[in-house]
C-alpha cells in the first residue's frame, strides 16, 4: 500500500506552496554570522578595557541591540517575511521600540543618579 497523502505540495524545483516568501541566502547567513562574531569579540574586548559606568554599559547595550535586530531580522525571517502583513515594518518598529525603552531606562537611572 502506498502513501498518497502529502502534507504540502512541491513543484519540480522542490519549492513548497506554503513557502512563497523570501529567505536569506546561504551567503547572507554567513555574512551575518561573521558580523555577529565580530560584534561579540568587540563586546568581550570592551568589557576588559577597564571602563566603568556609562562608558562601559552604553556601548555594550548598543551592540546588544544591533545583534538582536540582526538575529530577529535574518534568523527569525522578520526582515524577509512578506506573508506577514508589513513584516519589515513590524521588524523596524519593534527595534525602534526596544531602543526607545532602553533609552527611557537609562534616562530614569540618570535622573535618580543611580550608578550603573
Amino acid at each position: 500500500m502506498t502513501d498518497s497523502i502529502t502534507l504540502d505540495s512541491t513543484d519540480t524545483h522542490g519549492h513548497s506552496d506554503h513557502d512563497d516568501h523570501a529567505h536569506p541566502t546561504e551567503k547572507q547567513y554567513w555574512i551575518v554570522f561573521v558580523i555577529l562574531a565580530v560584534i561579540t569579540a568587540v563586546e568581550i574586548a570592551w568589557s576588559y578595557m577597564g571602563l566603568e559606568g556609562p562608558a562601559l554599559v552604553v556601548p555594550l547595550i548598543i551592540m546588544m541591540v544591533v545583534k538582536f535586530l540582526m538575529i530577529a531580522g535574518v534568523f527569525m525571517h522578520l526582515s524577509f517575511d512578506s506573508k506577514m502583513p508589513n513584516g519589515r515594518t513590524f521588524y523596524l518598529c519593534f527595534g525602534a521600540a526596544m531602543v526607545l525603552a532602553i533609552l527611557v531606562f537609562l534616562v530614569v537611572l540618570a535622573a535618580f543618579e543611580f550608578q550603573i
